[in-house]
């Protein structure tokens, strides 16, 4: 299955320490790491995203392919809108997660920010 998640510009650098081959361990306080099942939704919510202690004003929309067979024991977690319907993965799944990633983590997009529109917080 093809997932897609908007990331902060520190998120991005550390998925490229690793080779873009996994996602970082999640900080204190996220307790979830939060796919979305839509590019369409993922570049949504990136134009909107409120990235708090950012060095630079970007935001990343990046796409991975999971195992299906790992990645249906997740619910879909359905949003106001069809294309925000998004699977949230325990944050201590993280690492089993990147065990499951096929091939390599993918840049689709990015945008600059101005942090005066932002309004969405995500996790």
């Amino acid at each position: 299955m093809e997932l897609y998640r908007p990331i902060s510009g520190e998120e991005y650098r550390a998925i490229e320490e690793r080779g873009f081959q996994g996602f970082p361990k999640r900080t204190e306080g996220q307790q979830i790491l939060t796919v979305l099942l839509s590019q369409d939704g993922a570049m949504e919510i990136a134009r909107r995203l409120r990235v708090e202690k950012q060095k630079d004003n970007k935001v990343y929309v990046v796409s991975f392919l999971v195992e299906d067979s790992y990645i249906r024991q997740f619910p879909v977690q359905y949003r106001e809108k069809p294309e925000y319907s998004a699977l949230w993965i325990p944050a201590e799944e993280t690492e089993i997660l990147n065990q499951h990633i096929i091939g390599k983590i993918r840049l689709v997009t990015s945008y600059m920010i101005d942090r005066e529109d932002c309004d969405v917080f995500f996790a």
